[in-house]
C-alpha cells in the first residue's frame, strides 16, 4: 500500500502498521501511561489492533479497521494511530493514537491522514474504550494531541475527571467486614461492606485488579449527615488494599466547559478519602 508524505513535514510519512513495529509501538504507548494503569502487554496491543474494547474480548461493529504508523526521515516509528468506520451509522472513529513526547506535529500528521481517509463523514475521536485504555484523551498529559485535534477542527465534548489513589497509605482493617464476589459486567468484583455489628454501609463494583491496579466502577454508601462519608469510603479502600490492590482509579463525569461548574459532593468525597486528580479525559467530534 502506498505511503503518504505530508507537505509541511516532508521528512515524515505514514504507512500501515507491520509486525516488526510492535516493540516500538509498545514503547510509545508506555510513554503515555497514566498512574494507576497497568502496563500494556503485547497481548493487549494485539486485541487493540483487532478493535477490541476493555472488558469485551470480541471485536464487532467496525469496518475498515486499520492501524498506521508515522515514520521520520531516519525510519524511526514516531507515532501510531488506529481508526475505523462504525457500521451502525457510518461515522469514522479515531480509536487510539500515541506519538513521541506527544509532539503536536506528529499527532497532526496522523490526524490529517485519518481525515483524508475518512472523507466527508463525521469523525469521533477517543469515544470508546479500547483494549489498551479508557475512552477519552488525557488532555493535560497529552497536550500536543489535544492541540492537533482542535487545530484539525475537532470540538471537545463532555469527559471525565481521572482520580488516582495509592492504597499503600491506608491502615489494615482490624476486623473482617467485607464480602467480595465475582461479577461479569463489568468483569471484576462486587463488594458488600458491613459495620462490625453487621449493619450494611456500602456496596461497590471494582474491576479485576491487573498488576495490583483496579478501577472503582461505582460505589454507594449509607446516608450520613455528619460529613463522614469519606471515612466509609476509606474503609472500603482499606479492605481492597488488604486484598493486594495497590492503586485504584475512578472516573467522575465532568462537562466540556469547566468554568462555572459546580463539582458537587462526589469529587469532594473522593478527594477527602485520598484520591488525587491526575487528568481530564475528553472525547472529540469533527463534522464535515
Amino acid at each position: 500500500m502506498a505511503t503518504m508524505t505530508v507537505d509541511y513535514e516532508a521528512s515524515m510519512m505514514v504507512r500501515p502498521y507491520a509486525p516488526q513495529d510492535r516493540e516500538r509501538v509498545l514503547e510509545l504507548i508506555a510513554g503515555d501511561r497514566l498512574p494507576g494503569r497497568p502496563a500494556v502487554t503485547a497481548a493487549m496491543l494485539g486485541h487493540a489492533l483487532e478493535g477490541c474494547c476493555l472488558g469485551d474480548p470480541a471485536a464487532g461493529g467496525l469496518e475498515g479497521l486499520r492501524t498506521d504508523v508515522a515514520v521520520d526521515g531516519t525510519g524511526e516509528v514516531v507515532g501510531v494511530s488506529c481508526w475505523a468506520v462504525r457500521e451502525q451509522d457510518g461515522e469514522g472513529l479515531l480509536l487510539w493514537l500515541h506519538c513521541v513526547e506527544d509532539d503536536q506535529r506528529i499527532a497532526g500528521v496522523l490526524v490529517g491522514h485519518i481525515l483524508e481517509q475518512a472523507g466527508r463523514r463525521t469523525v469521533q475521536a477517543f469515544e470508546t474504550p479500547t483494549a489498551i485504555g479508557f475512552a477519552g484523551l488525557p488532555v493535560r498529559n497529552r497536550r500536543g494531541s489535544a492541540v492537533a485535534l482542535e487545530a484539525a477542527g475537532f470540538s471537545r465534548r463532555d469527559g471525565w475527571s481521572y482520580l488516582h489513589h495509592r492504597l499503600g497509605t491506608l491502615r489494615a482493617r482490624p476486623y473482617e467486614v467485607i464480602d467480595i464476589t465475582e461479577c461479569a459486567a463489568p468483569y471484576g468484583w462486587y463488594v458488600r461492606l458491613w459495620e462490625k455489628d453487621g449493619t450494611p454501609f456500602g456496596k461497590a463494583v471494582v474491576s479485576r485488579p491487573v498488576e495490583g491496579t483496579a478501577v472503582l466502577e461505582w460505589i454507594t454508601l449509607a446516608p450520613e449527615s455528619d460529613g463522614t462519608g469519606h471515612v466509609l469510603l476509606e474503609q472500603c479502600l482499606a479492605h481492597l488494599a488488604d486484598r493486594d490492590v495497590r492503586e485504584l482509579v475512578v472516573l467522575l463525569d465532568i462537562p466540556a466547559d469547566i468554568p462555572g461548574h459546580s463539582w458537587g459532593p462526589a469529587r469532594d468525597l473522593h478527594q477527602r478519602a485520598g484520591f488525587h486528580e491526575i487528568d481530564h479525559l475528553y472525547t472529540y467530534t469533527r463534522r464535515p
